[in-house]
């Protein structure tokens, strides 16, 4: 028999690894010892060694369920084709960098006057050889997608520092329209990550929000399953661990955040009951009413309410519930440098009556909503002010790391001098 330490660490996976796939089904313990400890059988670890091959071959986890539970041949075989035409187009993709690669070193006149390849270098290349901005980010992205791993050696090849690399991962690893904050740059996303790192909360917040808004969920289970969507380091995910007793999925696109959550669940002592997962918020990887909860604070804004609203909804349970922030306009008489911040901002910004009417339009029934206490901002802009003056000697001369900064220490100054004009709205609907 086997605790889920040994299991993990004899097939060289994580523990939150064995948590998620006993979470989703794939592989579920034979049986808990005293105290609830799950405990593994000889099955169970021959089945995690199938698990392993399939995954090293680059099967979807669905696949691998389907494919081990399957009664007939022919379903291992629908599965292995569908692997096959995966690999086709992921063939195609590496063609194209190849010949990237191949016409790069077919400009001797580029290649000749470079002794040392760092990052500079890369993308004065890049630029020689006619790549645009666009260009660059899609090269990364084919790339993150196609051979992650390969893709962190090139990256620690060129001297990226490794809290860079994780940045140009992300933007890599996320579709969605927070590319779009800055179409001029690839390197915008980056240093927004970069300057926001160190602070205690990634957004206005508290315990006592996440409390209050996880109360008025209605038809819950005891130990309900709850998919955190943005997690940041954590500052919601402790407080829900904590608060239900449930299982939560906490994802994140960026890697450091999602590390810095871990040591925060595990100082908390929550880290059974906190399961960690890269994932972009607008692909969601779990199959269809998979959670009895959705939670997402100060993140759904960047691929749009909306579409949140629409595409979240087929995760949730029948009689699930969503629980979101979002921006809000508290009145409709703000000051003109407020409204022109924002319309830049977040010009798709309302009201919180607005956002209750696209939810009930989509088939949500609204439990409740309220304005996050205004401390929760001061706080927070006095942790981003404590951290802007850090980035400041770091990132100062940077042109995107000066546009960053520049815009945080408006936001700021906006907020403290008009606190009423725009709010943070916590909204609890239900499915």
């Amino acid at each position: 028999m086997f605790t889920i330490g040994r299991l993990a660490q004899k097939h060289g996976l994580s523990r939150s690894t064995l948590l998620y796939y006993d979470r989703i089904g794939l592989l579920r313990p034979g049986g808990h010892m005293k105290g609830e400890y799950r405990q593994y059988s000889t099955n169970d670890d021959k089945r995690l060694r199938r698990i392993c091959e399939y995954r090293r071959a680059g099967i979807s986890l669905k696949e691998i369920g389907r494919m081990l539970d399957a009664t007939a041949d022919s379903d291992v075989a629908d599965a292995l084709e569908n692997r096959l035409a995966q690999l086709n187009e992921e063939m195609t993709a590496l063609k194209e960098q190849q010949a990237v690669v191949a016409g790069l070193l077919g400009r001797a006149d580029l290649l000749g006057t470079h002794d040392h390849m760092d990052k500079a270098t890369w993308v004065a290349l890049l630029s020689a050889a006619g790549f645009s901005e666009a260009d660059m980010r899609r090269w990364h992205i084919q790339f993150e997608r196609s051979a992650p791993d390969r893709h962190v050696e090139f990256l620690r090849h060129l001297h990226i520092p490794e809290g860079e690399i994780s940045a140009i991962r992300a933007m890599a690893a996320a579709p969605h329209a927070i590319l779009n904050i800055n179409k001029e740059s690839g390197k915008f996303m980056e240093m927004f990550f970069k300057i926001y790192e160190g602070l205690n909360r990634e957004g206005p917040g508290s315990f006592e929000m996440t409390k209050r808004a996880y109360d008025l969920c209605t038809g819950l289970p005891d130990t309900p399953e709850i998919l955190e969507l943005g997690c940041g380091t954590g500052g919601a995910t402790i407080p829900l661990a904590q608060i239900s007793g449930g299982i939560v999925t906490a994802t994140e696109i960026y890697h450091p955040f999602l590390e810095q959550m871990i040591e925060r669940a595990k100082d908390a002592g929550v880290e059974d009951r906190v399961i960690a997962a890269v994932m972009d918020m607008a692909d969601i990887q779990a199959e269809p009413e998979s959670f009895d909860l959705i939670w997402c604070e100060g993140a759904a804004y960047i691929m749009g309410v909306d579409s949140a609203l629409e595409q979240w909804k087929h995760y949730l349970k029948p009689g699930g519930c969503l629980c979101l922030t979002d921006a809000v306009w508290l009145t409709d008489s703000a000051p003109e440098e407020v409204v022109e911040f924002w319309a830049k901002g977040y010009p798709a910004m309302r009201t919180a009556e607005a956002n209750i009417k696209a939810a009930e339009a989509q088939g949500y029934t609204s439990l409740g909503h309220f304005t996050i206490d205004s401390q929760c901002w001061v706080d927070f802009y006095d942790d981003v002010q404590r951290r802007l003056g850090e980035a400041e000697k770091l990132y100062g001369d940077d042109p995107d790391g000066r546009a960053i900064i520049d815009m945080s220490h408006v936001e700021n100054r906006l907020y403290r001098n008009y606190p009423d004009m725009v709010g943070y709205e916590f909204h609890v609907l239900k499915k």
